[in-house]
């Protein structure tokens, strides 16, 4: 173990370009995807992948209207629709959808959501944020993850519950007990949320179905940081209930010598308040780095708040994290800054 100190900040969550990124492999039902004039991109945390090609691979005809810019794709009785530039996903004249990030061109070619058109076939997708791999079923199964979705009684489409995990990979006894570990807190999890949506939801579209849009609460689950010494578990969740989509970070750290529980104190020989003067230092330069990203008392609310500042390992770097709403806007993200260790 060794001491941390405050260098450069490695890692910023606001207002920075977005980073390069490994290449975005695809799979249906267990077949990959090849995209060859147009790769799969992430914009705003989403995946747009070309149009014809995802919705060929799931057996659906695909046609589009140039005047009014709009993709119509069939499969069976379905019709599933949704025009450049609007976030709405309609199925059968209904919206069954809401995207953050609209169909758009890109290189002359028609980009869309993924995630818009698996679920707006009643296809599962899953995640892998480590290897960039999407996994999409359209027989309703999951790779060891978990997927509902609930529809009311006329079939419309309520929420989507989804976890995903992509486990430490270590062959060790301590890895088999962490990642049980995880899949049994994803187990309780699914079923605390599948409950929740769904008594929220079904209330929200009964009070006023024609402008409902359906619920969803995502959690991602990855190892990061994985050593012979120490393993994090980092989950974001992404929670829509009307209104506006919230995020949120929350991560666990762990022995690989035993699978226990390993605090920060454990990991590195910083004292616990040479640990608060370095959280301290690190956000506070984020602040002046970009003020107006943050609330204008942002450094009272974080001396306030220290003890709700988290920490995960990736790499060779201890990453410290604050919950947006703390010291700044919930649009602001979740803030964190890198030390190596």
């Amino acid at each position: 173990m060794k001491k941390i100190i405050l260098g450069s900040l490695l890692a910023l969550s606001i207002a920075v370009p977005a980073l390069a990124h490994p290449p975005i492999t695809v799979y249906v039902d267990q077949q990959e995807v090849v995209f060859a004039d147009q790769a799969p991109v992430i914009v705003d945390d989403r995946t747009l992948v070309p149009m014809r090609k995802i919705f060929e691979a799931m057996d659906a005809d695909v046609t589009w209207d140039e005047p009014s810019q709009t993709i119509t794709s069939t499969r069976g009785s379905d019709v599933v629709t949704m025009t450049i530039g609007e976030k709405q996903v309609y199925k059968n004249g209904k919206v069954v959808y809401t995207m953050d990030v609209p169909a758009q061109i890109m290189q002359d070619r028609t980009m869309v959501p993924i995630r818009a058109v698996a679920v707006a076939f009643d296809a599962n997708v899953a995640w892998d944020g480590i290897n960039y791999v999407i996994d999409i079923t359209t027989d309703g199964t999951t790779s060891g993850n978990y997927s509902k979705q609930i529809h009311a009684d006329d079939g419309t489409l309520l929420a989507t519950v989804s976890l995903t995990y992509s486990p430490l990979t270590s062959n060790s006894t301590a890895a088999d007990k962490i990642n049980k570990n995880i899949y049994d807190q994803m187990s309780q999890k699914a079923s605390v949320m599948t409950v929740q949506m769904e008594t929220a939801a079904t209330a929200a579209y009964t009070k006023n179905p024609d402008s409902f849009q359906p619920y969803y609460y995502m959690g991602t689950y990855q190892a990061k940081g994985e050593g012979s010494d120490f393993a994090s578990v980092v989950l974001e969740e992404r929670t829509f209930m009307g209104g506006t989509e919230t995020k949120t970070l929350s991560a666990n750290t762990y022995n690989m010598k035993n699978g226990s529980d390993a605090a920060l104190t454990d990991i590195v020989t910083d004292s616990e308040k040479e640990l608060e003067t370095l959280m301290e230092k690190g956000f506070s330069a984020l602040i002046d780095q970009n003020p107006d990203a943050f609330y204008s008392d942002a450094k009272d609310r974080l001396s306030k708040n220290l003890d709700e500042v988290g920490f995960y390992l990736d790499n060779n770097a201890v990453v410290f994290y604050l919950n947006s709403g703390i010291i700044a806007p919930e649009s602001a993200g979740v803030i964190a800054f890198s030390v190596p260790r």
